[in-house]
């Protein structure tokens, strides 16, 4: 196996795990299904409507104040989305204080909006995979 398969099976592994770790604490909701509905929906959101739209939503739907709340589905897949963008690490795709990635999506180049827009799409899919997996039953919304 070449080094760059080898470089994106690591990153498509990071992100899984991620993802799962998303899904687990999404699981420990009172509204539990309501963060597997979101998780289904948001990628559709985003197609519709625009990253920047789409995330601007979750913020505004999961805030109090400017603040995600992380105990409330909305609020808690924003914080997760945000984390896995800024992350500490060479992977992380945009910059930006904590709680201001909508804001932060409104000045970034179109090349690397359309790559932060990919990548949320990517977390989004495994994270509705393991939704599925660790959460029964459906929302009522």
């Amino acid at each position: 196996m070449d080094n760059k398969a080898t470089k994106r099976t690591t990153i498509e592994q990071g992100r899984a795990a991620f993802a799962y770790s998303c899904a687990v604490k999404g699981a420990a909701l009172d509204k539990q299904k309501e963060y597997k509905s979101y998780i289904k929906k948001l990628p559709m959101l985003i197609k519709t409507n625009g990253l920047g739209a789409a995330i601007a939503f979750a913020f505004a739907k999961g805030s109090k104040g400017g603040i995600p709340e992380e105990n409330k589905a909305w609020g808690l897949i924003y914080a997760q989305i945000e984390h896995w963008l800024t992350r500490e690490d060479e992977k992380s795709l945009i910059k930006c204080e904590k709680n201001k990635l909508a804001k932060r999506l409104t000045e970034i180049d179109s090349f690397q909006y359309r790559a932060v827009t990919v990548e949320v799409l990517a977390l989004l899919g495994w994270m509705k995979r393991f939704s599925e997996a660790l959460i029964e039953g459906e929302s009522e919304d």
